[in-house]
C-alpha cells in the first residue's frame, strides 16, 4: 500500500494539479480574489477624498476580531480617520444592530465596513442606508432569501471572514499602489505581511476545511506567526506558556479561547487593543488581564456544562435551556454536549425577555438549515452547516424547542465512528512515515490528522501516568503509546488505533504513538 496515495485520496485529492497544490499551495499574494473588490474600493476612496470618518464593523469572536484588525491596520495605515466597533456581546448582540450602528454614525460615520457579519442583516442594513450612511459587506456566513441593499456586498465561503478581508485588503493596496501589479509581487516590497497571521489565527479558530486557498492561509500564516513582531502577540504566548513551534494546536487550544474569551465575559475591543498595540507594555497588561479573563470563562463554562449534562434528554436532537447560562459560554455548552452524545446540540440562555441561543451539530446535519424551519418564531438567526446564533422572545421559546426537538434525524449519523485512514502493520511505523506525514501539514477540518490501524498486536510495559493517573503509557513492540483517558484495557492482542507523533523530552525525540481506541483482536 502507498500510504500517501490512500492520505490524499481520502482527501479527496486524486489529480496531479491537486495533489501538487496541496504540498506546495499557492502564495496569498497570488491567490484569487472570489469576488470583484473594485466597487468597494471605489467607494472608500470616494469617502477618504471627503474627508469622512470610516467605521470598521467586526464581531467578537476571533475571526471578527482578527477580520477587524486586518481592515483597520490596513486602512489606518493610509487615512486616519477610521475607527473599529466591537459590538458587545450583551448589550449589543451579534453582527449588525441599530444600536451598534447608531454608535458608529455618533462618531461621524459616513461609511460602515461590515466584517465577519452583515449578509442576512436586511433591517439594518436599511436603517443604515436611511440614516445615509454607506455601508459595505465582507462576510463569509450563508446568505439568505432576501435581497440586501448594502453598497457593496464581498461574499463568499470559500474562506473564514479573516481571509476575505485580507483578499481584499491586498486589492486596496495594489490600487493604491498600480505599479506593483507590472510584474512586480503585490504586497513583495512591504516586506513580511504581519496580517497573513492574524489570518492563520482566524482560519484555524473558525474551523474551516484547511483545503485550497485555506491550506495557503494556514501554511504561510502559521510561518509568520512563529516569527511574528507584534507585542500582543508575544505577551499572549509569554501569558499561555507557550515556548516552542506554533501550530494548530496552540492556535485552535490555547491562542482562540484567550482571544475569544474577553468577547465572552467582557468586551472584545480588549483583544483587538492587544493585537494591534505597538506598546510593549500595555501588551503585557491586556495579556494579563485576557488570561484572567479566559480562567473566568473557564469557571463559567464547566459550571454550565455540569448542570446540562445532568438536566438534558437524550433525543435526536438535544436543548439544554437555562438562566444560569452566561451568555458568552453557550457555544461551547452545545459543543460539549455534541461530543458527549454525538447529535445536534443547542444551548439557551434564557433572559429577562429574550434568550439567546448557540448551536452546534455534527457532520451531515444542516443546523442553520434546521433553525430556519422555525424562522417565524425567531427575532434573528445566523451560522452555517456546523454551527448557528439566534434569539428567541421568551413567549416563544418553549413553542420553539418542541419544534426543533421533534425531528427524527437519520440514525446512522448519530453513531460515532472511529475515522481510520490506511490499516497498516506496525512495521510500517517509522521515522521515513513520520517525515512523509509532516508534508501534510497543517492538519484540521479537511485535512485531519492521519489515522492508522494495526491488529493483532501485544501491550507491554503498562503503566499509570499523570495527576489522576488516568492516563496510560505502554509498549508495542519497540515504539512507545500513549492513551489519555484510558479505559481498561483488554488482554493480548489488541487491534490499535493511533496517530503518530514525534515526542521530544530531555532533548531526545522519539515517535510515540497517540492512541485512539484498543479493542480485543478478533
Amino acid at each position: 500500500m502507498d500510504i500517501v496515495k490512500t492520505l490524499l485520496a481520502n482527501r479527496g485529492l486524486k489529480t496531479k494539479a491537486q495533489i501538487e497544490q496541496f504540498f506546495h499551495p499557492i502564495p496569498p499574494v497570488d491567490l484569487k480574489t472570489p469576488f470583484d473588490s473594485k466597487p468597494a474600493i471605489q467607494l472608500i476612496k470616494a469617502h477618504i477624498k471627503k474627508g469622512h470618518q470610516i467605521a470598521i464593523y467586526g464581531d467578537y469572536d476571533v475571526d471578527g476580531i482578527c477580520s477587524t484588525a486586518i481592515a483597520w491596520e490596513t486602512l489606518y495605515s493610509v487615512y486616519k480617520n477610521v475607527f473599529p466597533h466591537i459590538p458587545h456581546r450583551e448589550s449589543e448582540g451579534y453582527g449588525l444592530s441599530t444600536k451598534g450602528i447608531d454608535h458608529c454614525l455618533e462618531q461621524g460615520a459616513k461609511l460602515i465596513i461590515a466584517v465577519d457579519n452583515g449578509i442576512v442583516a436586511y433591517d439594518q442594513v436599511a436603517y443604515c442606508r436611511k440614516r445615509k450612511c454607506d455601508i459595505i459587506i465582507i462576510d463569509h456566513h450563508e446568505t439568505g432569501s432576501k435581497k440586501l441593499t448594502a453598497n457593496c456586498i464581498l461574499h463568499s465561503t470559500s474562506s473564514c471572514a479573516a481571509g476575505l478581508t485580507w483578499l481584499f485588503c491586498r486589492d486596496y493596496v495594489l490600487s493604491c499602489h498600480p505599479e506593483r501589479s507590472r510584474g512586480i509581487p503585490p504586497l513583495a516590497s512591504l516586506g513580511r505581511d504581519d496580517k497573513l497571521e492574524l489570518v492563520a489565527i482566524a482560519t484555524v479558530c473558525d474551523i474551516v476545511p484547511l483545503l485550497g486557498p485555506n491550506r495557503s492561509f494556514a501554511k504561510y500564516g502559521l510561518e509568520e506567526l512563529h516569527r511574528t513582531t507584534r507585542p500582543g502577540l508575544q505577551a499572549l504566548f509569554v501569558e499561555a506558556g507557550i515556548k516552542d513551534a506554533i501550530g494548530p494546536y496552540e492556535v485552535g487550544f490555547i491562542i482562540g479561547p484567550r482571544l475569544n474569551a474577553a468577547g465572552r465575559l467582557e468586551h472584545a475591543i480588549d483583544s483587538l487593543r492587544l493585537l494591534c498595540t505597538k506598546d510593549p507594555k500595555r501588551a503585557q497588561q491586556l495579556a494579563a488581564s485576557i488570561g484572567q479573563t479566559n480562567r473566568d470563562r473557564q469557571d463559567a463554562t464547566l459550571s454550565a456544562v455540569t448542570h446540562a449534562l445532568s438536566a438534558v434528554t437524550t433525543t435526536d436532537l438535544i436543548i439544554a435551556a437555562d438562566k444560569s447560562y452566561h451568555q458568552g459560554v453557550i457555544g461551547l455548552v452545545a459543543a460539549k454536549l455534541v461530543e458527549k452524545y454525538h447529535r445536534p446540540a443547542i444551548a439557551i440562555s434564557i433572559g429577562e425577555l429574550e434568550s439567546k441561543g448557540s448551536a452546534r451539530s455534527i457532520p451531515g446535519f444542516h443546523i442553520t438549515d434546521h433553525l430556519r424551519t422555525a424562522e417565524k418564531l425567531l427575532v434573528n438567526i445566523g451560522g452555517h452547516a456546523m454551527a448557528a446564533g439566534f434569539t428567541v422572545e421568551n413567549s416563544q421559546l418553549e413553542i420553539l424547542i418542541s419544534k426543533l426537538t421533534s425531528i427524527k434525524i437519520d440514525p446512522k449519523l448519530l453513531v460515532k465512528t472511529q475515522r481510520v485512514d490506511a490499516v497498516v502493520p506496525l512495521s510500517t511505523i517509522n521515522y521515513k512515515l513520520s517525515t512523509k506525514l509532516k508534508a501534510f501539514e497543517p492538519f484540521g477540518l479537511g485535512n485531519p490528522t492521519p489515522i492508522f490501524k494495526s491488529s493483532h498486536l501485544s501491550i507491554s510495559d503498562s503503566k499509570s501516568v499523570g495527576q489522576t493517573g488516568k492516563h496510560l503509557k505502554f509498549k508495542v513492540g519497540e515504539l512507545e503509546a500513549i492513551y489519555f483517558n484510558a479505559p481498561k484495557l483488554p488482554s493480548n492482542p489488541v487491534d490499535l488505533v493511533y496517530s503518530l507523533e514525534e515526542n521530544t523530552w530531555n532533548g531526545q525525540t522519539k515517535l510515540q504513538l497517540l492512541i485512539k481506541d484498543v479493542q480485543p483482536s478478533s
